[in-house]
């Protein structure tokens, strides 16, 4: 069955969700927690972009949907961080000194949540992933290239490379990088000096030719979506990429589902230096 083609009534066979706030210093992290139907499952957060976890509605936008849907199916459970900065609009942010705070404001939340799995007793602790889009997959970079983050592998979606220049760069656990070639927001050429400074097989990154940011957006559900395009953006159906969509799928949860796996060992070049 093609991942991306999965019909609307897959989001029915969720498990409701159940609201959940973690404590964070003085305010809380709002989030939102699907269970696995079987004890000691692993689990993944879902860190969403600059645009929100939620649609115009205020409902899960369908890409997060979707994706919970299908690693509920998987016998996963789904951790979502609501974590869009209250009054403040992330993507028209254009300093880059601005964007790292962002970054590691986001990255902070993102241990917060791997913490807060790591202490439920129905979570395999040492079987915990981050899948993560634009914004969310910078923060989950910056989180990689910190001592024992507390994860077994990650995948991003057309993260900000740039941020991380400028420093040695390790990944602390097999990581996968999803990227278009004709990303105007985060290009891919940052990507790819990222993964040369890095030097890892366990940083493993993927472009597509005509692929651009937002690729992987559901063309049929585009009022359901949370996007992070600018305001003079090409037609929605130009920047959707159905078939760099369903490839992009099909690599995360066969990333997942390897690196879950007990008996597999970590190769490659090992991290070095991290802070």
């Amino acid at each position: 069955m093609p991942y991306f083609g999965l019909i609307l009534f897959c989001l029915a066979s969720v498990t409701w969700a159940v609201p959940t706030s973690l404590q964070l210093g003085s305010s809380r992290l709002k989030a939102e927690y699907f269970s696995s139907s079987r004890p000691h499952s692993p689990a993944v957060v879902l860190m969403h972009g600059c645009a929100g976890l939620l649609d115009s509605n205020k409902e899960l936008a369908i890409r997060y949907a979707r994706m919970t849907s299908q690693l509920q199916e998987l016998d996963f459970a789904v951790l979502l961080l609501n974590d869009k900065a209250a009054g403040k609009k992330p993507c028209a942010i254009s300093s880059s000194k601005k964007q790292k705070a962002e970054m590691k404001r986001r990255a902070k939340n993102l241990q917060t949540a791997i913490s807060w799995l790591k202490k439920r007793k129905e979570i395999d602790s040492n079987r915990i992933a981050v899948v993560g889009w634009d914004s969310g997959a910078t923060a989950t970079l910056w989180l990689l290239n910190q001592a024992k983050p507390g994860l077994r592998s990650a995948t991003v979606f057309y993260p900000n490379c740039r941020l991380l220049l400028g420093a040695d760069f390790r990944v602390s656990a097999p990581t996968l990088l999803l990227a278009g070639q004709r990303d105007g927001l985060a290009p891919l050429s940052s990507c790819s000096e990222l993964s040369q400074i890095s030097g890892q097989s366990l940083f493993h990154l993927v472009s597509y030719p005509d692929a651009m940011h937002d690729f992987d957006l559901v063309l049929d559900n585009l009022e359901s979506e949370a996007l992070n395009l600018p305001p003079n953006h090409l037609p929605l159906e130009d920047i959707a990429d159905p078939v760099a969509a369903q490839d992009a799928w099909r690599r995360t949860y066969k990333w997942l589902s390897r690196w879950f796996d007990p008996e597999r060992s970590m190769e490659g070049i090992p991290p070095r230096r991290l802070q």
